[in-house]
């Protein structure tokens, strides 16, 4: 009888340990699968007097990090997001800042609380951002999609 109780608590711990590298498994599989997807897509820069028509990567976060408040040609950065109720905020705030939509707005909270920059322009349609660009020299957005964007606007991103 001692042996076959032994035998069970043995039985017991391999399965779960199998659960345990399941749920492993599993969680591994779904982050491939999301991060495929977000690989899948890139960031549409546009832009509108800006000084340039291919801009880095790491120039464009510090950008968005208000690093800077000129553009190179010495008109105004005017930053331009998705705004909450946008469909490409969260795509978005994590490529360019890695955060959460919240934690964008209390980043943006803060440096425009310390006087670092203007408050950035929130839209929750792709269209009127596109539009506000167009129409306001020195500013910039991020998109999803270049659906709709006058090829003029689009601002080459280089890795």
């Amino acid at each position: 009888m001692k042996v076959m109780f032994r035998d069970m608590i043995l039985n017991f711990n391999w399965l779960m340990d199998f659960k345990k590298n399941i749920i492993q498994i599993l969680g591994i599989l779904v982050f491939v699968i999301f991060s495929a997807g977000v690989m899948g897509q890139s960031l549409v820069v546009i832009g509108n007097e800006i000084g340039m028509k291919e801009m880095k990567s790491s120039y464009l976060k510090e950008v968005y990090q208000a690093k800077y408040t000129f553009w190179s040609n010495k008109k105004n950065i005017q930053v331009s997001l998705p705004g909450t109720q946008s469909q490409d905020a969260v795509f978005v705030y994590n490529t360019v800042y890695g955060k959460s939509i919240k934690e964008v707005q209390k980043f943006w909270l803060s440096i425009v609380f310390q006087g670092r920059s203007k408050s950035p322009n929130f839209f929750d349609n792709p269209k009127e951002m596109i539009e506000f660009v167009q129409r306001t020299p020195g500013a910039i957005g991020l998109l999803k999609s270049d659906d709709g964007v006058p090829k003029n606007l689009l601002i080459k991103l280089i890795p």
